[in-house]
């Protein structure tokens, strides 16, 4: 993917438009819904055990990178290159936002008095800049995989100890 690629995917995304509709992808756990995280019960086992085992994807852009750390930033600082990555990856988290303003909510993110639209919307564009600079990077893995399941209409909202990706 290119950083030209990653704009398109932005432009195209229909975001959470598929949440909680089967996805064909094996490599991810899939959910059908946030319930347990709003402490409503659900009597599915196997969802209120992903709830107890799963972190969060971040969803602000001061959280860490719970895949490569700092590690992308130093990098880039090593190359000469952080102000530039630095900057060509503000504008695409600036183009997720715009993307995202067309979005006008899912029932699915709105479990009891519990809202999750922002926090769906701001690992987003977490998701995207980290996506960014995995592509200036020459190292599309983890990140770029994710704006797929977001082009998708899917949220990734968290990871399991394995590194599995959980997905609404």
């Amino acid at each position: 993917m290119t950083i030209t690629e990653l704009e398109s995917l932005l432009q195209g995304t229909k975001w959470f438009e598929r949440l909680c509709e089967p996805l064909a992808n094996d490599s991810v756990v899939q959910i059908r819904s946030l319930e347990p995280w709003a402490n409503i019960p659900t009597g599915d086992d196997r969802l209120e055990q992903i709830a107890d085992q799963m972190d969060w994807l971040p969803s602000s852009r001061d959280q860490d990178d719970p895949v490569h750390g700092r590690s992308m930033e130093d990098r880039s600082e090593q190359l000469g290159m952080k102000t530039e990555y630095s900057r060509q990856s503000l504008d695409i988290y600036k183009k997720a936002l715009a993307s995202l303003r067309g979005f006008d909510g899912n029932s699915a993110l709105q479990v009891g008095p519990h809202n999750f639209t922002e926090a769906a919307c701001g690992a987003a564009v977490f998701a995207a800049r980290r996506a960014a600079y995995e592509i200036l990077l020459d190292d599309c893995g983890f990140w770029c995989s994710i704006m797929n399941l977001y082009h998708q209409g899917h949220w990734p909202c968290g990871i399991l100890p394995d590194k599995t990706v959980v997905v609404l």
